[in-house]
């Protein structure tokens, strides 16, 4: 249920708050007032495609808001909501959209940015939007199959199931296509996968070996470095003819202090330090010793190493970034070739399975036609009852069905709303006999009898009443308000008899604000609802015949026969 909208610097309307409740809510005005932006404001609400022409002219931005309450009795809403870790308490939903000149734009749900896929699978469950040129979509037979598959929980459950085998029969019949390639191609790709897998094996790789020759390859390139590193550490060690060596020099401070300490005892303390410190430079000075005798260099042994590193860089490129890249190339190479290798003996197999696949789904299809059909004669029933109080009176409507031959994504070979408005008439496809006054009333009827998918959800009806008149004008306001039942209703309409079923009633018009003009909204009380009648009936110049006979209409709309008669 849609309780609030707010809207701000949208075309015409400058700032504009609205209060709506339960019940049938009627918006009319004059041509021109701004009936259509409200919708199109509804609409930004609704995920669709905002354009800098809606940015009221002198400001920046637009903004719209709507709150709404939702009772979600599937759990659908709330899923769609948890994935997308919008948080709500109570039922409460407030949906926020700005949009800028420069074509920027945001959306939150309850304080939480959306991208408009998210906004606009979040919306159908709170709106249902129709309009004279929605009705375009009651020609669509995808649309009829939709109504169709809806209208009993045994059929819904049943085209779910074959929906899911149709999915693993198109799986498995893709694949068979591409085993069936032919026979040229399939051995230039065994020819590429053969070659392929044996440069990579050839290559004998070991994991991180790249890293480690790495190392190896810049340890070798600064051998000469090192060795002369290694020659002055020895030096400093040993000495030479014209200087001793730290360790003969250390030998020396040893002997002094222990000489000292036998004048001062406290010399015998430095003395021990001195001799654990010689036995520590003695075996930095060993293990030097021992590094340099065992280090060596090699320039034929480089060379190897940097050929081996710039082939394993080679195949970096060609088969991925690392060397576990290119073993796991390696593993999905072997698979295409074993499977294109045998590919005569997978694809019978796959040809068995499509065969099973198959019986399975025509066994399911033949099913969901005998469910089909049952519903559509309960659906025919309730939908010519409902066109013979709207004023179809000898039409007939019904869906077209043929059996499944091929194999279809639904499970028939046809379906599609078929109409005639006339007795004695054949039955035609509904897009090509409906005249625009009919579709108006079909498309009404459709609302009524179709699947309650729809319940709870505010529907809104722009100008849905269009072609007619009269007795049918009545009869179309009773089913509008018996929709109400369902769920809230919003009707924008030129026709006085649909305008007496509102419960609550607005009225749009435009007026001049600081020399520019500006659409309002007004809430009429129960005098100016009648006189709004009266003038949709009459035009400006109401007279109290009029008035009389719009009080007459609402009392004959609402059922109070009596109070018409006071």
């Amino acid at each position: 249920m849609l309780q609030s909208l707010h809207i701000h610097n949208f075309a015409l309307i400058e700032d504009l708050h609205i209060s709506f409740a339960d019940g049938v809510t009627i918006l009319t005005g004059e041509t021109g007032a701004g009936k259509s932006i409200l919708l199109d404001a509804i609409g930004m609400l609704c995920g669709k495609r905002a354009s800098a022409s809606f940015v009221r002219q002198g400001t920046d931005a637009f903004l719209v808001e709507g709150a709404f309450f939702f009772l979600d009795k599937t759990g659908a809403l709330g899923k769609v909501l948890e994935a997308n870790h919008i948080e709500w308490e109570d039922g409460q939903l407030i949906i926020s959209r700005k949009f800028h000149k420069s074509g920027r734009g945001s959306i939150l749900v309850n304080g939480t940015l959306a991208p408009t896929s998210v906004v606009r699978a979040i919306s159908a469950f709170l709106l249902d939007i129709h309009g004279q040129f929605d009705n375009q979509l009651i020609f669509d037979p995808a649309y009829h199959v939709t109504i169709l598959d809806s209208l009993t929980p045994e059929l819904k459950k049943v085209r779910r199931e074959y929906d899911n085998m149709y999915s693993n029969w198109r799986d498995l019949c893709r694949e068979a296509q591409k085993l069936q390639k032919d026979e040229g191609e399939k051995a230039r790709l065994l020819s590429i996968l053969d070659f392929q897998i044996k440069e990579i094996e050839g290559a004998q790789l070991k994991e991180k070996e790249d890293e480690e020759l790495e190392e190896a390859i810049n340890k070798a390139s600064h051998s000469e470095h090192i060795k002369e590193t290694l020659r002055t550490a020895l030096y400093a060690f040993e000495g030479g003819e014209r200087q001793k060596g730290m360790t003969e020099q250390l030998d020396e401070v040893h002997r002094s202090l222990e000489k000292a300490s036998a004048y001062e005892p406290s010399f015998a303390g430095l003395a021990a330090r001195v001799e654990t410190l010689s036995y520590e430079l003695e075996d930095i000075h060993d293990s030097v010793v021992r590094y340099a005798d065992s280090f060596t260099f090699d320039e034929n042994a480089l060379d190897r190493m940097q050929s081996r590193l710039a082939s394993i860089e080679k195949l970096k490129r060609k088969y991925g970034f690392t060397i576990s890249d290119i073993m796991e190339f390696l593993k999905k190479a072997k698979a295409d070739f074993s499977r294109l290798d045998q590919s005569e003996s997978t694809l019978a197999e796959l040809e068995k399975q499509i065969q099973q696949e198959s019986r399975a789904l025509r066994q399911k299809a033949g099913q969901l036609m005998e469910l089909r059909t049952a519903a559509d004669t309960i659906f025919r029933k309730k939908m010519e009852d409902t066109l013979f109080r709207l004023g179809l009176i000898n039409s007939r409507i019904a869906f077209h069905l043929e059996p499944m031959q091929d194999i279809t994504e639904e499970g028939a070979a046809a379906i599609e709303l078929y109409f005639s408005a006339n007795k004695g008439e054949a039955m035609q496809p509904l897009a090509k006999i409906a005249s625009g006054g009919e579709v108006s009333r079909i498309a009404l009827a459709l609302k009524a009898n179709g699947p309650d998918s729809v319940e709870g959800r505010t529907m809104i009806f722009d100008e849905i009443d269009v072609g007619i008149s009269g007795q049918t004008g009545l009869q179309v306001a009773a089913e509008i308000h018996k929709l109400s039942r369902r769920g809230q209703v919003l009707c924008i309409t030129h026709l006085p008899q649909t305008a007496a079923s509102a419960d609550h009633h607005y009225f749009i018009y435009k007026k001049e604000k600081d020399g520019r003009t500006v659409t309002q909204v007004r809430k009429l009380s129960e005098e100016d609802h009648i006189r709004e009648i009266a003038r949709m009936f009459a035009g400006d110049d109401t007279s109290p015949a009029s008035i009389t006979a719009a009080r007459q209409l609402i009392c004959q709309v609402r059922g109070n026969i009596s109070d018409c008669k006071k």
